[in-house]
């Protein structure tokens, strides 16, 4: 049962309301303030003959700056308004929806504990009839698909609400001249660069780092001659992502990410793909005649399967679409060592002992890739 049901019962929503109605009051004391700004202080400023040489056009610029930064500074206090007042109605609903749900569970008969975890009849089981016993559990598994359903939206409201906020107000230093959201039904104009991007600020990472144009078969290198740093990142953009986000079995990974999602509302968890699900014999066909051809081709569909085996992934759901699209960050980690370099055939224990040393086909490379893709959700 995700955390979050406890969040939605017991936040305090008057502080939100008392911040929609600060951006509101700021909206409304700085509607005139660029108009004035402009008459009274920065045309006389630019108009008077003030500046000379080659000092002049610069300076003009500089006027134009703060002017248009007036007026965008007004424009974004309006847009978080809206939205800060749409997601707090939409929570109200969202808290009053839950209320009556769990109220309605347990006029059932039923038990929902501090965390939002439906349990069979208060009476002792023993007590209850074997016929009726089955009912009890129908009707739980019932509730707690409701109670998971409005935590869900609650998520959802709250991630919405948090990068609409974002999107209007920018990464840069200067306001945001364009915020196209006053509401939070708006989050799929959102693209997932953008997504990607505002978490990797929220996490104190940089938000649009250099991409990387590392290839499974540099990776190889790196360890098979020991050169280069045993440890690279990877997002959004790099070469690597791109090949994670384009194997074939992340379309599996993407229908477990849903299912989960939609059966326990968590919005953290993990996926995962074996080379070996369906046995050796499948495993050894699928290394002859995908994962060697996709080496020697450079086939980006089944490239990065041959270089990572068998993985788990870990995936958080940043966000849901009006349509039920989920925004989701996927993160994987890979370890390339002589144990990994083996995964078709076998492992062996005594292929521990390889890593201490550093130098060749001895010193294990390892990377972490993190990207943020939109999937179809279950009502999408």
């Amino acid at each position: 049962m995700p955390a979050f049901y406890r969040e939605l019962l017991d936040t305090d929503l008057s502080v939100l309301d008392g911040l929609a109605d600060a951006w509101q009051n700021t909206h409304t004391r700085t509607e005139k303030l660029p108009k004035r700004m402009m008459d009274e202080v920065l045309k006389p400023l630019r108009d008077k003959g003030y500046w000379e040489g080659a000092a002049a056009p610069h300076a003009w610029s500089l006027i134009d700056d703060i002017a248009r930064q007036l007026a965008a500074a007004n424009k974004v206090a309006k847009a978080l308004a809206g939205v800060i007042d749409d997601a707090v109605a939409d929570l109200k609903v969202i808290r009053r929806d839950l209320k009556d749900a769990v109220r309605r569970t347990r006029d059932q008969g039923l038990a929902v504990d501090a965390s939002g975890r439906v349990s069979g009849y208060i009476t002792a089981e023993q007590h209850i009839p074997m016929g009726q016993r089955v009912y009890s559990a129908r009707y739980a598994e019932l509730a707690q698909e409701e109670i998971n359903g409005i935590v869900r939206r609650g998520i959802t409201a709250d991630q919405s609400l948090s990068m609409a906020l974002m999107a209007d107000v920018g990464l840069g230093a200067w306001f945001n001249t364009g915020p196209r959201h006053s509401s939070i039904d708006t989050t799929d104009r959102i693209s997932v660069d953008e997504y990607n991007a505002y978490h990797r600020a929220l996490s104190g990472k940089d938000p649009y780092p250099e991409a990387k144009d590392d290839s499974p078969y540099g990776l190889g290198l790196d360890y098979v001659t020991g050169i280069g740093p045993r440890h690279k990142d990877f997002t959004n953009g790099d070469r690597m992502a791109d090949l994670m986000q384009s194997m074939e079995s992340m379309q599996d990974i993407r229908k477990q990410t849903v299912e989960q999602w939609e059966a326990t509302g968590d919005k953290e968890g993990q996926a995962a793909f074996s080379i070996s699900a369906s046995g050796k014999v499948a495993a050894g066909k699928k290394l002859l005649t995908e994962d060697l051809p996709a080496i020697v081709t450079n086939d980006p569909d089944h490239l990065g399967e041959a270089f990572m085996g068998s993985y788990n992934v870990d995936y958080v759901v940043r966000g849901t679409d009006p349509d039920g699209s989920l925004v989701v960050e996927y993160t994987l980690n890979n370890t390339t060592s002589s144990e990994s370099a083996l995964h078709y055939i076998g492992y062996y224990d005594w292929l521990k002992y390889a890593e201490i040393a550093d130098g060749p086909m001895t010193s294990a490379v390892s990377q972490t890739v993190t990207w943020t893709e939109r999937i179809p959700g279950k009502t999408s």
